[in-house]
């Protein structure tokens, strides 16, 4: 049965939906290698620790990684909005003792 026109078929809306998700997973890969970096160069410690330490953050916070890579890098870029700021007051005492800095001030 021909669809109504102007309406996208099925397989378009879910190719739509992959197309979505794959974007999202590739911003979420970015920010977790980020995420590395700073936490490597922030601690001293190699990318192996960086990581380590953050999976340790995500489990210790019941966060998920790609929220705390994404929280860390916002609030080192200035970019950190006020719900990235809570996330950060409630993962900021599961990193290393030196804490994280609160960034550069937002962008006005």
């Amino acid at each position: 049965m021909p669809l109504p026109p102007g309406e996208p078929a099925p397989q378009a809306d879910a190719l739509r939906d992959e197309v979505a998700q794959l974007h999202e997973a590739v911003r979420s890969q970015r920010d977790i290698g980020v995420a590395i970096g700073l936490v490597s160069a922030r601690f001293g410690c190699s990318t192996d620790q960086a990581w380590r330490t953050m999976l340790r953050v995500s489990q210790d916070s019941n966060t998920k990684v790609r929220t705390v890579a994404r929280v860390l890098v916002a609030t080192h870029d200035g970019t950190a909005d006020a719900e990235d700021r809570e996330v950060l007051q409630s993962i900021v005492h599961h990193l290393p003792a030196s804490g994280w800095p609160e960034g550069r001030p937002p962008r006005g």
